[in-house]
């Protein structure tokens, strides 16, 4: 087995006519769109089947993925170290086939219950139970989904690439960007053709055996393995050499990294894209309903935003490797309290483009700075475990958020309460990413003084 998954099998890296951090580039955004089946995004689109299927309320599907998520975001609290023992490549093989078989276990989620009832003798299948087996099958696809997926292919990037490496990433996060906000309507149109349970059981075949076999086969963990250079043996520009924005003085170790301010600052506003997102994805056909829009117009906003954010992203990831990566940060969160503004206001003529530009910017936003965040300010050395934090306060926010914006619905009838309370949060981060310094600076300047 150990062989199998020596760098040089079933080929050499080294002995392509090209350089293969430009395959990675590409397998680290097929990577994230593996993992669409365990985002928010690819797991809305079901959530009418499962009421209908389980026979149970808006609320309690609400409640069954913030148990399931939040207990996926506090494991991969932890499990970003098996990410530094295993790498990219082993990672990616056993998440996607367990991904594969989460999905499966989704497809007959409704069954289970029913014969467990029946073999204790209950006539009937109490809630609690149809709860719970929904529960453990979102724990399931959101703890190998949206964690170990994702996470193999985003930290493979940034071993590969360094002085460039915000250049590479928005080319790769176009087609993620697109593939994600058409996976509504794919997932959708899927269902209406097949039904729900044969929609997952193909996506589980497709990534449990698919995208597993794909990951063997083109994912490698980093190019000093495989005989290559970061960078593609590009050189880097005669100002990032010396500049400790751009070039690592100390790896700090994953406690070293939280005790600073500027990673709670950056982990913040993900974690508060995260709630907004999933909240909005969760529910948005009804909010659609709300807002006076069919289900084609709301699910159809999500393409223009890929499109745009997919320009953004080049922006942002072209300019990320000559600035500092704080204003980029307070662009984001300004993306997330103009989306939760044009929602929370619903001005005529101005909510759609509002809302549009919004969901661009963060979107575009996303891949740049998630791909160069921890590396750039922390190093690669304990990347796994840093990245753990990171993706898991970002994971428990999104376990909050559909139940949050369910709960003040059913408080108060409308979603606008809890816009409010997102595009405030978004503001105080704007403020806040001005002061959210790279610590490498701060390390080379007291190292420097110390010299003297």
């Amino acid at each position: 087995m150990l062989k199998l998954l020596a760098p040089n099998v079933p080929f050499r890296p080294s002995g392509l006519p090209f350089h293969y951090g430009w395959v990675i580039a590409v397998a680290a955004a097929t990577g994230m769109v593996a993992s669409i089946p365990g985002q928010t995004i690819g797991i809305n689109v079901f959530n009418d089947e499962l009421i209908v299927a389980l026979g149970l309320t808006r609320s309690q599907v609400a409640l069954a993925y913030f148990i399931g998520t939040a207990l996926s975001g506090t494991l991969i609290f932890w499990a970003g170290k098996v990410y530094d023992i295993f790498g990219s490549r082993q990672l990616i093989v056993g998440a996607s086939f367990s991904l594969g078989v989460s999905l499966l276990y989704l497809s007959v989620v409704d069954w289970i219950p029913v014969k467990l009832s029946a073999l204790v003798g209950l006539e009937t299948v109490p809630k609690w139970m149809l709860v719970t087996s929904l529960t453990v099958g979102f724990f399931l696809i959101r703890f190998t989904g949206q964690g170990f997926v994702a996470m193999a292919g985003r930290n493979m990037v940034a071993k590969w690439w360094k002085y460039h490496r915000g250049k590479v990433l928005p080319f790769s996060g176009i087609g993620v960007s697109v593939c994600f906000s058409l996976s509504p309507i794919v997932f959708y149109d899927l269902i209406q053709s097949t039904g729900w349970r044969t929609a997952w059981q193909i996506l589980g075949l497709a990534t449990g055996v698919g995208f597993a076999l794909y990951g063997w086969l083109v994912f490698r963990d980093n190019p000093q393995e495989c005989g290559l250079s970061v960078d593609a043996g590009i050189r880097p520009g005669e100002s990032q050499k010396d500049d400790p924005e751009f070039s690592v003085v100390k790896d700090l170790t994953r406690g070293e990294a939280v005790r600073t301010f500027s990673f709670w600052v950056f982990t913040g506003i993900f974690a508060l894209q995260a709630l907004q997102i999933t909240a909005y994805v969760f529910h948005v056909l009804d909010l659609g309903k709300q807002l006076g829009l069919t289900s084609d117009i709301i699910l159809g906003l999500f393409f223009p935003s890929a499109l745009i954010g997919g320009g953004i992203s080049v922006f942002v990831g072209w300019f990320s490797d000559r600035f500092r990566l704080k204003y980029f940060a307070a662009l984001m969160a300004s993306g997330i309290g103009l989306s939760s503004f044009s929602l929370l206001t619903r001005i005529d003529g101005l909510l759609i483009p509002m809302l549009v530009a919004g969901l661009s910017i963060t979107s575009g936003c996303f891949g740049p700075i998630s791909g160069a965040f921890s590396a750039r300010y922390f190093g690669i050395k304990h990347i796994g475990a840093i990245s753990g934090v990171f993706m898991s306060t970002m994971i428990v926010g999104s376990s909050v958020g559909p139940l949050l914006f369910s709960l003040v619905r059913d408080l108060t009838g409308s979603y606008i309460p809890a816009f409010g309370g997102t595009f405030t949060l978004s503001i105080c981060f704007v403020v806040a990413s001005f002061w959210a310094n790279n610590p490498q600076r701060k390390i080379k300047a007291e190292m420097e003084k110390a010299v003297d």
